[in-house]
């Protein structure tokens, strides 16, 4: 409805400027946009306000705290995928069965049993004296955003906000390992021994330091070709020369990476790392340089081929990065993670499940959601075998967190498959 004083107003305009009629009809035709642009703008909010209904915004609350509707779509799209990983290729997920639960009820009760969760971490805060720091929030909205510049835009399409999933997954997990250091850390009730964090370092992580030499030149239409057999005997013989002045001490392997390099008229490529198995396959290395490094004892030296390149690889004593890798904040916690997250995930899965105390479900809002909303996403199962399951929303975390002992992957590409 309009306001009369509107019509008011223009009526008084008029008659004060009826000698020109012009103008007049100028100023009605100005009045009569602006009218309608009034009259769209009312009609599209009623549209809206018809639309929107603010108890379906949230899932569920504890206090103070709301998880929004979106933290509960984000579950229940993790818990889909974790039913999808536990059935075979050949059964649609939907139609199949998890631990001998229709996966549909599954699915729901696993998304609930996060939103638990959630609210268990929370309190669990409060009990171990822990809180949210300014950069604990600024570190989770930076996780948020590196992942929202990938998944966004698919996770936007089913109802989930990027507000929603810094919740429900970058603040949970930042809350996840703060009580996981505050039990597991040095005074905690679940404190893991020294000599258990020291033993597990030196009984699974390798110290070594390597270089390479391509085994490709430039060809004269400017792209890469294999080295001729000639070239390459050339290569392997200037290895084993550097090889034997790293032997008796006259070069050290990153001089001699360097001396390598200068002859070749390139950049020296040395590194060195401390790493386990699973760290270098996640760092794509090659399964030649992971077997040789395995197979050799400290001090030894071995130079190989492996892909495109020959490497110059030397292992080094594990006990010189013990104080460097345990005094590390990052390192330690990634240690401490590899003993005991798989008893953490399950210490909070279960107590969660025991219950907690004050949670309201807005049971309206979560049935307006359906496991079979992801189907589109992946209809069959993806595992190849019944036992096979996927890892929960926590190891995420502990994978998230955990900081990898190499600089960086690509610091190790010359080596890579």
């Amino acid at each position: 409805m309009l306001d009369n004083r509107l019509y008011r107003r223009y009526n008084s305009e008029s008659i004060q400027k009826s000698t020109s009629k012009t103008k007049g009809l100028k100023k009605m035709k100005k009045f009569a946009k602006r009218a309608a642009a009034f009259l769209l703008a009312a009609v599209l909010s009623l549209s809206l306000a018809g639309c929107y209904n603010e108890n379906l915004t949230w899932a569920a609350k504890k206090g103070d705290t709301e998880l929004p509707i979106g933290a509960y779509i984000y579950y229940l799209s993790v818990a889909y995928n974790e039913a999808a990983a536990k059935i075979d290729t050949e059964t649609e997920v939907l139609k199949g069965e998890v631990e001998d639960t229709p996966a549909a009820e599954w699915i729901t009760a696993r998304a609930n049993a996060y939103m638990n969760q959630y609210f268990w971490m929370q309190d669990e805060m409060t009990r171990l004296g822990l809180s949210m720091t300014d950069e604990d929030y600024a570190e989770a909205s930076q996780t948020t955003a590196n992942y929202w510049y990938y998944f966004g835009k698919s996770l936007e399409k089913f109802g989930i906000a990027q507000t929603s999933f810094d919740i429900a997954y970058s603040q949970y997990n930042a809350m996840y390992l703060k009580v996981f250091e505050a039990m597991y850390g040095a005074g905690g009730e679940r404190e893991i021994p020294e000599a258990d964090l020291l033993a597990h370092f030196t009984d699974t992580y390798m110290n070594y330091e390597y270089f390479t030499a391509p085994l490709t030149k430039k060809a004269e239409d400017g792209t890469s070709e294999n080295m001729t057999d000639e070239e390459k005997a050339e290569v392997t013989a200037a290895l084993d020369k550097l090889e034997q002045q790293v032997s008796d001490g006259t070069l050290t392997v990153e001089e001699a990476a360097a001396e390598y390099a200068e002859s070749i008229d390139a950049d020296s490529n040395y590194v060195q790392s401390v790493n386990n198995r699973d760290g270098m396959t996640a760092a794509r290395m090659t399964s030649a340089f992971i077997t040789s490094l395995e197979s050799m004892k400290e001090g030894d030296i071995q130079v190989f081929e492996a892909s495109n390149y020959m490497v110059f690889l030397h292992r080094l004593p594990i006990d010189d990065a013990v104080e460097e890798k345990l005094g590390a904040e990052d390192d330690r916690l990634t240690l401490m993670l590899e003993l005991k997250s798989e008893e953490y995930q399950d210490y909070v899965r279960d107590s969660a499940a025991a219950g907690v105390d004050g949670v309201e479900l807005n049971q309206e809002a979560i049935d307006h959601y359906k496991p079979s909303m992801f189907e589109s996403t992946t209809k069959n199962g993806t595992s190849s075998t019944a036992e096979e399951s996927s890892a929960s929303s926590e190891s995420s975390a502990s994978s998230e967190s955990s900081a990898s002992s190499e600089s960086s992957a690509s610091s190790e590409s010359s080596a890579e498959e």
